[in-house]
């Protein structure tokens, strides 16, 4: 038998996340060897280029993505530029026959995701969404719970996430704080929260109602490091109503200025509930905590807790099992998990849904922004699952 090359990867964006996620794959020093071979990187910044050049020593391109996958013929494409080249980016590599792994958001509007998922259709190459969230331990505790029917039915779902002064602050010192190149904080940051609670409860988002507001970062807000420039055009403050296709509605917020940060979820169900709270950084002052609990509260039942270890690693432990199971000839089964294009999609789609009706008030059907893609199904790519989607 004829014994099967490594996988050769490009990567486009040079930024942190590269730096922090994927890079480290790759050189004699990589954490998780036997990945692949890092074979090109691309970036519209110099100096980034530059830094990754002198440590890995491979060609490097400029922020046009279509010169390097002719020229190198990369098996893959990570892409973690920044979020508003991203459509543009993964349509090419998918013409051009090379699988994807995109950073979230796959796109900043629905439009540029239907058109992502359709390019897929028309490819034999693949994509995967980072949604990386899905794979930390809490939260596929929280969903082996909620499949196996722990409280029955799911009928509601409180999600309520907040971030802290320095990292909501931060959004709006960066390129994110144009909504032209991040979607606003409802899809740069709210479609992993939007994918969890899709991927929790197993079902499609169908209409979306909700209200947003900019209350804590604008140009007079008092400076701390810098003042917030005057282009910052995205809110800070969010909220939404989400009904399902199978009747389950969820209730969704965003606080970009708290004490603490993490979240709250709270899941009611036709048999009980279930509750847990996420911290990824408690209140000041306040010790992390070692093991996370979901509280489990059946109708007619004692209550019981379901205790999981705080694990090391980038975004505690969830980075290092989405590799595993994206880019390593993982299982099945793991490999199921991994967010595709429809996902991806769905996941923006809310966003700008919630976006739309803060705007005028509406109700809006998330399908009617994303013409055809209900439908989709495809393969999974060679690299990711040694299954087929059905």
């Amino acid at each position: 038998m004829a014994e099967t090359r490594p996988p050769r990867y490009a990567l486009s964006g040079a930024g942190k996340r590269a730096w922090k996620t994927y890079l480290p794959l790759f050189g004699p020093d990589a954490y998780a060897p036997g990945i692949g071979t890092l074979v090109a990187v691309a970036d519209d910044t110099p100096e980034q280029l530059a830094a990754v050049t002198a440590r890995w020593n491979v060609p490097a391109f400029g922020g046009d993505i279509r010169p390097l996958l002719d020229e190198v013929r990369p098996d893959v494409l990570i892409v973690t530029a920044p979020d508003h080249v991203h459509a543009e980016q993964i349509q090419a590599a998918l013409s051009a026959g090379v699988d994807v792994l995109t950073e979230k958001p796959m796109t900043v509007s629905a439009a540029q995701a239907a058109a992502v998922v359709a390019a897929e259709r028309r490819s034999p190459a693949s994509l995967r969404v980072a949604h990386n969230m899905r794979y930390l331990n809490l939260h596929q505790t929280v969903k082996r719970l909620l499949d196996q029917g722990a409280i029955g039915q799911p009928v509601q779902a409180h999600l309520a996430y907040r971030l802290r002064p320095g990292h909501g602050r931060s959004y709006f010192l960066r390129w994110h704080r144009r909504a032209a190149a991040s979607g606003g904080l409802q899809i740069t940051k709210s479609c992993h929260h939007f994918d969890l609670l899709n991927w929790w409860l197993g079902d499609r988002p169908q209409e979306v109602t909700g209200w947003t507001r900019r209350v804590h970062y604008s140009p007079d807000t008092p400076a701390e490091d810098r003042r917030i420039p005057a282009d910052a055009d995205i809110d800070d403050v969010l909220a939404a109503v989400i009904r399902y296709s199978g009747g389950a509605v969820a209730h969704y917020s965003l606080s970009a200025r708290s004490p603490w940060e993490g979240y709250t979820l709270t899941v009611l169900g036709t048999e009980g509930e279930l509750t847990t709270r996420y911290e990824v950084a408690p209140p000041d002052g306040t010790p992390p905590a070692e093991r996370y609990a979901v509280e489990v509260s059946p109708l007619g039942g004692a209550p019981h807790t379901h205790r999981i270890p705080v694990e090391s690693g980038t975004h505690s432990g969830a980075d290092a099992r989405m590799i595993d199971a994206v880019l390593r000839h993982a299982t099945p089964q793991r490999a199921s998990q991994a967010a595709t294009a429809v996902d991806g999609a769905y996941a923006v789609a809310v966003g700008e849904a919630l976006t739309r009706s803060a705007a005028d008030g509406t109700v809006v059907a998330v399908d009617e922004l994303l013409p055809g893609v209900r439908t989709c199904a495809h393969a999974g790519p060679a690299w990711a699952t040694t299954g087929k989607e059905s």
